[in-house]
């Protein structure tokens, strides 16, 4: 900080003083405050957050006046904030205004009047017209903000007009080469608020699935209520050339209870499925992981408490080999695969139910009129997944219980970043009869790429499976440029540093292993979608283990920005 200099204002000695952080690292703010001589009282504040820091805006200001409340004390009376996100075509942005009133100083509260809801917001909250706002406003609009909504309710007239929105609908729905060959079509209905979208001539074709090229065309369907409920329909049918045999999907999803998260889902499918879909990619595209999946199943989920979530499914499945389609081995010993073929097995039935539970303490949420947006915890999401192979219900022959706890958890550390973890264990409680499909399968790493640190080991060297008590740990720290940006050099560039650790032990082989690994991010801007931000990785990663010896291996990943769920992913 450093004074700028001393002024008189409306009849007060002021101090305007200069903030900036000595290091671009800091996750503080740049801008300058004004406090009074003499009482030494904040009168008013103008900040702006770091590019550095901000994950979806390129600018970002707060600006705050100070008063005094009650002849007590000086409290915030007023809060502006002021952002924009740079586009394709320009910029988006925009202001938000807060005024603070009717302190009410010194007040008692009664134990445990502060609960999990932060804040409500009134169905007619969003039905008000412009007389209200005018008798409400605490300050008026300045002349440009009067232009704006000038403008703004202009465009908005013709915009919402029904010969503006069927125009915009028959551009929506015309048929063109672009949607035929590369994008798909959109058949929309704004009346019905239902949307259609049926497959491009790219995505029908499918060039590598199992036994070679298959004609693969699938349709989607999409209706939003007003309430916030969602129906969601997708459906699929692929016919192989080489085997001539047909497969198929058909999912029905719906949310039924928005401020709750209730939702049911439906499906049903004959389809190539993996032994283990979580494998290495180098796994995945062998033919061994593969079998052929007829299954029918539904999955319910619902919050029955603040924090506390339940989901439910039961599956029935026709399992059944691979072993006799006809395949491809031409590529084989292009990726050096020896002996790639599907397992032989004899077919059989297999029915399954499922009870997962997520628990997070004092989960603070804000109640809308038709949804709940939650905002977090300071404490961990606590979980347990219980599954079991049900014998004999529609023939089935397998019969087990697995089941699985952990803890997961994210955690802001101010200036130093941010940690998260993930700890777990897991046990099949019987195992009666277990088939292949249905072991607990720790993965290798992947050759390369860097996976999830907080779901994957990097540098396992093999996919093996558990069947007894195994323990797992995942840290990782960001450290949003904490360190490298104290190097004058390097804090031009916007890199971002993460380290981070992993921890296996599996009793039943003996093995103990342990990772830990570093490297730098840095964050870009998707070039044909500007908002979206992704972020490249380069990482080293070292390992020890009482089995095996691994040499340090160096790795690159890509994460993106999920507006959704506010993280990368």
């Amino acid at each position: 900080t450093r004074l700028v200099k001393t002024e008189i204002l409306e009849g007060r000695k002021v101090h305007r003083i200069s903030v900036k952080p000595g290091k671009l690292s800091n996750a503080t703010v740049e801008g300058e405050i004004l406090v009074e001589d003499s009482s030494w009282v904040l009168l008013h504040t103008q900040f702006t957050l770091p590019v550095y820091h901000l994950p979806e805006y390129d600018y970002f200001e707060i600006e705050q006046d100070y008063g005094f409340v009650n002849k007590q004390a000086w409290m915030l009376t007023r809060q502006q904030f002021t952002y924009f996100s740079k586009t394709n075509k320009g910029k988006k942005s925009g202001s938000t205004l807060l005024a603070y009133r009717d302190y009410e100083l010194q007040k008692q509260f009664a134990p445990g009047y502060f609960g999990p809801e932060i804040s409500s917001v009134s169905a007619e909250a969003y039905n008000r017209d412009s007389s209200f706002w005018s008798d409400v406003r605490t300050e008026p609009l300045t002349v440009k903000e009067l232009r704006f909504i000038r403008y703004r309710d202009s465009i908005h007239n013709v915009v919402t007009s029904k010969p503006y929105l069927d125009s915009i609908d028959a551009r929506t729905n015309k048929v063109t080469w672009n949607k035929i060959v590369y994008a798909g079509q959109p058949i929309f209905s704004r009346e019905k608020e239902r949307m259609w979208m049926l497959p491009s001539l790219l995505s029908s074709i499918s060039l590598f699935g199992f036994g070679g090229t298959r004609i693969s065309p699938s349709v989607m369907y999409l209706k939003d209520y007003k309430s916030k409920k969602r129906v969601e329909i997708w459906a699929n049918l692929s016919y192989g050339l080489r085997n001539k045999d047909v497969n198929g999907n058909l999912s029905f999803h719906r949310l039924y209870n928005p401020f709750n998260r209730g939702y049911y889902n439906i499906h049903a499918q004959r389809d190539f499925a993996y032994i283990f879909e979580g494998d290495a990619w180098i796994n995945m595209i062998k033919r061994s992981n593969q079998y052929l999946d007829n299954s029918l199943g539904i999955t319910h989920g619902l919050e029955i408490a603040n924090g506390l979530f339940v989901h439910t499914s039961f599956d029935i499945a026709f399992r059944r080999s691979l072993s006799n389609y006809k395949t491809n081995d031409r590529l084989d010993s292009l990726l050096d695969l020896s002996n790639n073929q599907a397992i032989p097995f004899e077919g059989y039935n297999a029915s399954y139910g499922k009870l997962e539970l997520r628990y997070t303490p004092f989960q603070r949420y804000i109640r809308e009129p038709r949804q709940k947006v939650i905002i977090g915890s300071d404490w961990p999401t606590f979980y347990t997944v219980y599954r079991k192979g049900i014998p004999d219900l529609f023939r089935s022959k397998v019969s087990f219980d697995y089941l699985e706890f952990g803890i997961q958890q994210t955690i802001k550390l101010g200036l130093t970043g941010v940690s998260s973890y993930t700890l777990k264990s897991g046990d099949f409680l019987s195992q009666r009869d277990l088939r292949l499909v249905d072991y607990k399968f720790q993965r290798r790493g992947d050759p390369l790429l860097f996976l999830n640190p907080n779901e994957a080991f990097q540098s396992l060297d093999s996919t093996f499976p558990v069947f007894r008590r195994f323990y797992e740990l995942h840290f990782l720290h960001e450290f949003n440029g904490a360190i490298l940006n104290k190097v004058p050099f390097l804090k031009k560039l916007g890199l971002r540093e993460i380290a981070g650790a992993g921890l296996l032990s599996v009793p039943e082989r003996g093995l103990r292993y342990a990772e830990i690994f570093t490297g730098v991010e840095r964050v870009f801007k998707a070039p044909f979608n500007i908002p979206q931000k992704f972020k490249i990785g380069a990482y080293v990663v070292g390992s020890a283990a009482n089995q095996f010896k691994n040499p340090v291996q160096f790795k690159i990943g890509i994460t993106t920005w999920d507006k959704r769920r506010n993280k990368w992913l």
